[in-house]
C-alpha cells in the first residue's frame, strides 16, 4: 500500500510538473511605448530609414507630409524586452502597429506578465481558416479559347477572367504596370514553372523561419505541399503563359510573404500574418492579397471590425494607402456561417465566390458583421478557377475551390485600378470595385455590391493615361507619344503636352493631335541639345466635364527625359549619375537573392560577372551595352549552367570600358 502510494505521489508530481511546462501562445499588449522618454525627433529620423521612399509616397494619398510618421511606427520599447527577457519570454512575432508581441508562455508566465505593470493584457494567439475544397463536384467546365478581339489566348482561364471583365482591360494596354502587389500565404514557387517565366518578385521573407526563401525548405522541416496554396494563389493573380494561363495583373510586380505553416503539429497563426503585413507597408506595397481567414477562439460577437488583430493591422495598413483584399471565408455551408477576420474589417475588400455561371457558390461565407455591415464587399469566381499546380511538368488544374481563389482575382483587377489612376486612395479603388459590380443598386450580405468588372472599375474613376509616354528622336525633334484611355469623347482643344527644358519652370503648350493608331497622341517638341533635360506633362479632357494631368502630381512630379535618349523617368527621380560606382550587394551574407547596384555616367559596354574565390567564372549577369543611368541586378546563387552553387565567397566584377570595380560576398545555402 506503501509503494502504490508513492508510485501515485511521484506520478503526481510528474504531471504537475509537466503541466507546469505546458506552453501556449499569446499576445502580450504594451501599455505604452515609453513616449515620454524617447526623442521623438531622432526616433522619426531613424525610422524612415526603415521605411522606403516609396511607401513613404504613397502614404501621401492618405496622411499630411508633416504626418507620414506616426506612433504606430515606432518601435516597441526596449525596457519593456529587456524585462520580458529577463524572464526568459522571448518574441516570436513582433508588431510596432499593435505595440504587441506574441510569445510562448507557461502558466506561471502568464500569471507574471498579466501583473506586470507596462502589460496592457494578453490574449490568445488565433489559428486560422484556409480550407480549399479538393474534387470539383460539378462537371468540369469545357475549355474555352479567346475571342478574335481579345489581345491574349487566355486559354481554360478565360472564363474567370471574363466573367470580371478582364481581357477588356488588357486590350487597353493596362495589366498591372507599376503596381506592388503583396500576398500573405504557405509559400510560392516561382522559379521554375513556365508560367512565372516573366514574373517579377520585387522581395519575399519568410515570416516562420525567419529567412528570404519562400520556397520549400526540406532543412526548415516543409512539407512537400507547403508552398502549393501560395503558388496557387499566385499564378492566379500573376501568371502568364498563352493559351494556359493568364492573371488579371501578370505586368505587376510582386513582394511575397511565407506567413502559414501548415504542418498539422505546428499551429497556423496571426502573429506572422501581422508582421507580414507591417512589413510589407514599409516595402511600399499597393495591394495586399490574404486567401485565410482567423477564427478559432474568436466568436461571432468579435467579427465587429475592432477586435481581432489582423483585422487592427489590416484596417492600420489601409490607412496608410494599402488596399487590402481578403476572402470572405469557406464557412457558408458551416454553423458559423459567417466571415472570418480580417474579412470583417471597415476598410477591408473582402470577396465571396461565384461559379462560372455568376451564381453563389455554396460555400461562400456571409454577411453580415456583427455591428450590421454588409459583407462580402464584392464576388469573384472560386469555383473551376484555373491555377498552377506544382509537379515535375508544368501543369494546371481547376480542381479545387473557395475564396481562396476569388480573392487574388479581385487584387488583381484592384491592380489594375491602380495601373490606370495611381494617385487612388483604398477607399477609392474599394468605390470603383463596389459601385461597378453587377449588384450595387442592391448588396446584400450574399454577394454583397456583386460580380466586380474590371473594365467599368478602370473607367469610375474617369479617363486615364497610359502609365509612360514614349519618345522617339530625329533631326525633326522629340517625337512624344502617350495613350489617352475615355468612355467618352475626348475634347480636341484640350489635348496638350507642356515641356520644359533645364531647371526652367516656364512650360511651353504644344498640341497633341491622333497618331491614327487607336486611343494614342502625339506632339513634336523642338529638337534641343543633346543630353539637356527635358521635362514634359500632359492635360486631356473629355466631353463629360473630366480634365486630368498626367502624370497626376504635376507640375510637382512631372516626366523627363534627356535629349537623344528615348528614357522617360518619373520627375522625382535622382539625376543621372555623375561618377562610375558599384555599390555592396544586398543582403550580404544571402541565401536566396542578392541585389547588385551600380551607377554608370555615361553609357558604355558592361560586364558585370560572377567569380568563385578560385577565380573561375560562375555567372554572367550583364553583357552588353547600357546608357547612362542606375541599374539594379538581381542574382538568385545559380550558375550559368542553372545549378546552384555551393557556400562560400564569391567575387562580383563590373567593367565598363577600361573602368573596373570588383567586391566581394558571401552566400550561404
Amino acid at each position: 500500500m506503501k509503494k502504490l502510494f508513492v508510485t501515485i505521489f511521484v506520478i503526481s508530481i510528474i504531471f504537475e510538473l509537466f503541466a507546469q511546462e505546458q506552453t501556449a501562445k499569446y499576445w502580450i499588449f504594451f501599455a505604452d511605448k515609453g513616449i515620454s522618454e524617447r526623442s521623438l525627433s531622432k526616433e522619426s529620423a531613424q525610422i524612415k530609414q526603415h521605411i522606403t521612399p516609396r511607401a513613404l509616397k504613397r502614404r501621401q494619398k492618405m496622411l499630411p507630409p508633416d504626418q507620414l510618421i506616426d506612433e504606430t511606427d515606432y518601435p516597441l520599447y526596449q525596457p519593456y524586452l529587456d524585462a520580458l527577457q529577463h524572464h526568459e519570454i522571448k518574441p516570436v512575432s513582433k508588431s510596432r502597429w499593435l505595440n504587441a508581441i506574441s510569445a510562448y508562455l507557461g502558466p506561471r508566465q502568464t500569471e507574471l506578465v498579466q501583473s506586470l505593470s507596462f502589460v496592457k493584457k494578453i490574449q490568445p494567439v488565433t489559428q486560422y481558416r484556409r480550407r480549399i475544397f479538393q474534387d470539383e463536384p460539378q462537371s468540369a467546365a469545357p475549355a474555352i479559347r479567346k475571342s478574335s478581339k481579345n489581345l491574349y489566348d487566355y486559354g481554360n482561364s478565360f472564363t474567370q477572367n471574363e466573367l470580371i471583365h478582364v481581357p477588356a482591360v488588357h486590350q487597353l494596354g493596362v495589366n498591372g504596370e507599376g503596381v506592388l502587389v503583396g500576398l500573405l500565404d504557405t509559400g510560392y514557387e516561382y522559379r521554375e514553372h513556365e508560367a512565372f517565366s516573366e514574373l517579377n518578385v520585387f522581395d519575399e521573407y519568410d515570416f516562420i523561419n525567419k529567412d528570404t526563401v519562400t520556397q520549400n525548405e526540406d532543412e526548415d522541416g516543409d512539407w512537400s505541399s507547403q508552398t502549393d496554396h501560395g503558388t496557387k494563389v499566385l499564378s492566379i493573380v500573376g501568371g502568364f503563359q498563352e493559351s494556359k494561363l493568364i492573371g488579371p495583373a501578370f505586368g505587376a510586380d510582386f513582394i511575397l510573404g511565407k506567413t502559414e505553416d501548415i504542418r498539422s503539429e505546428t499551429q497556423i497563426e496571426e502573429d506572422y500574418w501581422v508582421e507580414g503585413i507591417e512589413w510589407m507597408e514599409g516595402q511600399g506595397v499597393d495591394v495586399v492579397n490574404s486567401s485565410l481567414g482567423y477564427n478559432d477562439w474568436y466568436t461571432y460577437e468579435d467579427m465587429d471590425g475592432e477586435t481581432a488583430v489582423t483585422t487592427i493591422a489590416a484596417d492600420i495598413a489601409v490607412t496608410k494607402g494599402v488596399v487590402v483584399v481578403n476572402s470572405n471565408g469557406n464557412e457558408g455551408n458551416d454553423p458559423w456561417r459567417y466571415m472570418n477576420a480580417p474579412a470583417d474589417g471597415n476598410n477591408v475588400i473582402s470577396v465571396g465566390s461565384v461559379n462560372g455561371s455568376g451564381m453563389l457558390s455554396f460555400f461562400s461565407s456571409l454577411g453580415p458583421t456583427y455591428d450590421g455591415r454588409i459583407k462580402p464587399d464584392v464576388c469573384a469566381m472560386g469555383q473551376q478557377v484555373w491555377y498552377v499546380t506544382l509537379g515535375k511538368y508544368p501543369d494546371y488544374s481547376n480542381s479545387s475551390y473557395g475564396t481562396s481563389f476569388s480573392s487574388p482575382l479581385t487584387a488583381g483587377v484592384a491592380a489594375l485600378v491602380l495601373n490606370a489612376h495611381p494617385y487612388l486612395t483604398p477607399f477609392q479603388v474599394r468605390d470603383a470595385l463596389r459601385e461597378t459590380a453587377s449588384n450595387a443598386s442592391n448588396p446584400n450580405n450574399q454577394i454583397g455590391w456583386g460580380i466586380i468588372n474590371a473594365y467599368d472599375a478602370v473607367f469610375y474613376h474617369g479617363m486615364f493615361f497610359s502609365p509612360m509616354p514614349v519618345v522617339r528622336t530625329d533631326e525633326s525633334g522629340h517625337r512624344v507619344q502617350i495613350k489617352i484611355f475615355s468612355q467618352n469623347e475626348l475634347k480636341a482643344d484640350s489635348l496638350f503636352v507642356y515641356y520644359s527644358v533645364g531647371e526652367n519652370t516656364n512650360f511651353e503648350q504644344i498640341p497633341l493631335n491622333p497618331t491614327g493608331n487607336v486611343n494614342q497622341y502625339q506632339a513634336l517638341i523642338p529638337l534641343q541639345e543633346r543630353g539637356a533635360k527635358i521635362n514634359i506633362y500632359f492635360s486631356a479632357a473629355d466631353q463629360s466635364g473630366d480634365n486630368k494631368l498626367h502624370p497626376h502630381f504635376a507640375p510637382d512630379e512631372i516626366f523627363f527625359f534627356h535629349a537623344y535618349d528615348t528614357t522617360i523617368n518619373p520627375g522625382d527621380e535622382p539625376e543621372l549619375p555623375e561618377t562610375f560606382v558599384l555599390y555592396d550587394n544586398y543582403p550580404n551574407p544571402f541565401n536566396n537573392l542578392t541585389t547588385i547596384q551600380f551607377d554608370l555616367a555615361e553609357p558604355n559596354n558592361i560586364k558585370l560577372r560572377i567569380y568563385n574565390i578560385n577565380g573561375q567564372l560562375v555567372k554572367t549577369l550583364v553583357d552588353g551595352n547600357r546608357q547612362t543611368g542606375s541599374y539594379r541586378v538581381r542574382w538568385d546563387g545559380t550558375s550559368d549552367s542553372g545549378f546552384a552553387v555551393s557556400t562560400g565567397v564569391y567575387i562580383y566584377r563590373l567593367q565598363a570600358g577600361n573602368n573596373l570595380k570588383i567586391k566581394k560576398m558571401l552566400y550561404l545555402r
